[in-house]
């Protein structure tokens, strides 16, 4: 079944600089001149500007790739940035939307994330899968060399498909064995003389091993392009195992955007007892930016010292997990280094010492129970069970499991405070008064809604917080409703689809499934706008259309709906 293609026109820069109609390279396949770079071409048109850099740190994950600014507008064209064959492309509601992954020779693989729309050649591939298996979200993976591309040739316009929060370009270069996202700047020439900047540092006492606390932060003010200075250059603290933490900010340009550090070092008294460098981290270990980083106030510092569980290929070097022991009451002297991938340096010297002395401590919050982080661990307390497999902690806790099921259906695993690498699961018999609800039943918290496993008479949730919990019934069905009007091609003025507004109050919305004249018919889930939008294909009919709308949330309540169009 052949499909449009949806928006063919735009404004945009082409790299030779002639202000043609993109649908007319779109639909040739033109493969246009390649940038003089050390070995991709750019995936975008000039002037390449990178709103986000590799490792930045981003809620429960470091970003993985390059963000390229489109100046607010979709539909740009996005090329491949070598010749290779497509080894995936998938369609997504959330995550990367519209995503297209090439595979190089020499192992290496692109991916192109949150395009509004496929080239024609990568389209029929998706579309006629999707028929297929009738699923609208897909992840389809072509025979190896089937599909091949150039360098240089558009594979598809750029937009705000998925989880992106304003159109761009997500970009990103892995290892295919691995399946890991390596850091993209290493293979492009980028004209970088900006040094990073440092705003503030900050120390953590760091006498209980298992939580550390922060004690206090320090403005940092610039003496010139790559020096840094305090006020003073003295600092006396009240503990003597301490921790060392920093927040600052890098620029490809001066005046440009403000992207993450590269790379950082501490020095005490002139030995490297602390480096990392945002290269090769894996997926798996995302959430570990929430241990690598903590956010006090307004201010995202990075620490400089490790808990007992790390990525160890992030650090390049460490002397006992970056912790700082002040040997006596005279000024020590510290270092901290940060640097580009162009090799520009900062740096900030200052003195620190203690005024008092104090010694490694139990931890201050007391558990009943020990989760050990190096091994699976199984909790039981007051009618709840939690596990949690090894490695899902960073630090052994003591935790403490509180159950008001009958009273006001909560429950809490204690201290929330805690990071998790991975998910574990809590467990607990289902209350009489939820008997009867058992399969709509669902646990929240501030930031999460998760839904149950249910074995025999008990249910199970999989959690990524310690944190207190609500547990509720979803037994509402989504709503829909007909979207007045059609939407319109801006440029052709003509209506190319049709949209359906969907909400869902609890779960979210898990599958739909749209049919025209009874035919099952590909559409699109936009979670940012609630939209099911359908774009009319070649073979679309005319006259009166009659749509059936069916949709579903995650805990299994349905919703029929059923309207005409005319066309």
């Amino acid at each position: 079944m052949k499909s449009l293609v949806h928006p063919l026109i735009t404004k945009g820069v082409f790299r030779l600089n002639i202000n043609r109609v993109i649908a007319l390279f779109f639909l040739a396949n033109i493969t246009l001149p390649a940038q003089q770079n050390t070995h991709f071409c750019w995936p975008i048109d000039s002037p390449f500007t990178i709103t986000a850099n590799y490792g930045e740190l981003r809620p429960n994950h470091f970003h993985a790739g390059l963000d390229f600014s489109t100046n607010g507008l979709v539909n740009l064209p996005v090329y491949a940035a070598e010749e290779g064959y497509l080894s995936r492309i998938r369609v997504s509601a959330t995550g990367y939307g519209k995503c297209v992954y090439i595979t190089h020779p020499g192992g290496r693989v692109t991916v192109y994330a949150h395009l509004n729309s496929f080239s024609l050649k990568l389209d029929r591939e998706i579309k006629k899968e999707q028929y297929t298996q009738q699923k609208n979200e897909i992840d389809f993976i072509p025979i190896a060399n089937t599909v091949l591309v150039r360098k240089n040739e558009i594979i598809g316009l750029s937009g705000n498909s998925g989880g992106s929060t304003g159109p761009h370009l997500h970009f990103e270069v892995r290892e295919e064995v691995r399946d890991m996202p390596v850091n993209p700047m290493a293979y492009y020439d980028v004209h970088d003389q900006t040094a990073p900047h440092i705003e503030h540092i900050a120390f953590y006492d760091l006498a209980d091993t298992t939580s550390p606390q922060f004690i206090s932060s320090y403005k940092v003010k610039k003496n010139t392009l790559d020096s840094f200075f305090l006020d003073g250059d003295k600092i006396t603290l009240d503990h003597a195992i301490i921790g060392f933490a920093f927040s600052g900010f890098d620029q490809t340009a001066l005046k440009g955007n403000s992207n993450g550090i590269y790379s950082a070092e501490l020095y005490l008294n002139g030995r490297l007892i602390y480096s990392h460098a945002m290269d090769d981290i894996p997926f798996s270990e995302g959430r570990y930016v929430n241990e690598f980083s903590e956010t006090k106030g307004k201010i995202k510092f990075q620490k400089c010292f490790l808990p007992t569980l790390y990525p160890e290929h992030l650090y390049k070097s460490m002397f006992d997990k970056g912790r700082i022991l002040l040997p006596d009451t005279g000024f020590q002297s510290l270092q901290l280094v940060l640097r580009d991938e162009s090799g520009n340096r900062s740096a900030l010297n200052f003195n620190v010492r203690t005024r008092k002395f104090n010694f490694y401590r139990s931890p201050s919050f007391k558990g009943h129970n020990l989760v050990n982080c190096s091994e699976p661990t199984t909790v039981r307390e007051n009618g709840l069970e939690l596990f949690t497999p090894a490695n899902t902690l960073y630090n052994s806790v003591s935790v403490i499991l509180e159950n008001t099921l009958i009273k006001n259906n909560k429950i809490a695993i204690l201290p929330p405070y805690v990071n998790l690498n991975s998910a574990a699961t809590i467990g607990f018999q289902v209350p009489l008064k939820f008997k009867a609800w058992a399969s709509k039943l669902v646990l929240k918290n501030s930031s999460s809604v998760t839904n149950s496993l249910i074995r025999n008479d008990s249910v199970f949730f999989m959690i990524k917080n310690f944190d207190s919990y609500e547990l509720l019934i979803d037994s509402i069905p989504p709503s829909v409703k007909s979207k007045q009007g059609s939407l319109k091609n801006m440029k052709q003025g003509v209506s190319n689809a049709i949209a359906f507004h969907v909400t869902d109050k609890l779960s979210g919305i898990g599958k739909y499934d749209l049919y025209l004249n009874e035919k099952w018919v590909v559409a699109e889930y936009d979670a940012k706008s609630d939209q099911i939008i359908y774009y009319y294909e070649d073979d679309t009919p005319q006259g009166l259309l009659r749509f059936r709308l069916e949709v579903e949330d995650k805990a299994g309540n349905r919703t029929t709906f059923n309207d005409s169009k005319s066309r």
